[in-house]
């Protein structure tokens, strides 16, 4: 896991997820206080409810952040990802993916992701990091998620609107340790 450099947002929420450890797997909802995290992290992170049937695990918007793509069904909190997100590209099963290995690993992950978009030379590239939270200490039963989107100068919607291909460029579960500068060590 070696030379990852997290955006600040996406290093807030991982420093801040760590502090609230204290020697446990994973924090628990009741850790997060939103008043903690600094204001310019929020419109990059979601929460997540994890419900699990028979040893899978489903996810349902709790709470999404300014910065996430919303398609013409409007606010997503309350639906499950399966029902909001686009199959587009294989977009969905993607998203789908990195948070089911994450709970079933019950272990943060980083990922990285490049989107082919119509028409463009340039890809729009993704960054996220996917943290999990336990009440009880060993089941995952929500997701606090932080995304970064470069999609230049096309509009957030524009650039989903034009995806033609997705392809993963990194996918690493994250260990307990940063230097001081947000790199993982």
């Amino acid at each position: 896991m070696h030379g990852i450099l997290l955006d600040p947002p996406l290093d807030g929420l991982y420093r801040h997820w760590l502090s609230k450890k204290r020697g446990r797997a994973m924090p628990c909802r009741a850790d997060i206080d939103p008043l903690e995290l600094a204001g310019e992290i929020w419109p990059y992170t979601m929460l997540l409810d994890v419900v699990w049937s028979e040893g899978e695990p489903r996810f349902r918007y709790r709470r999404v952040g300014d910065v996430f793509w919303r398609d013409a069904g409007g606010e997503p909190t309350g639906k499950f990802i399966d029902e909001v997100l686009p199959e587009r590209a294989g977009y969905r099963s993607y998203v789908l993916g990195i948070y089911t290995e994450m709970a079933k690993r019950r272990q943060p992950m980083y990922t990285e992701n490049a989107f082919a978009l119509r028409g463009r030379s340039a890809p729009m590239l993704t960054r996220r990091i996917s943290l999990p939270l336990s009440n009880d200490g060993d089941a995952v039963n929500m997701v606090l998620a932080g995304h970064i989107f470069e999609h230049g100068k096309l509009a957030r919607d524009v650039a989903f609107s034009l995806i033609t291909g997705l392809k993963e460029l990194r996918r690493v579960v994250l260990e307990d340790c940063l230097s001081p500068v947000g790199q993982l060590l």
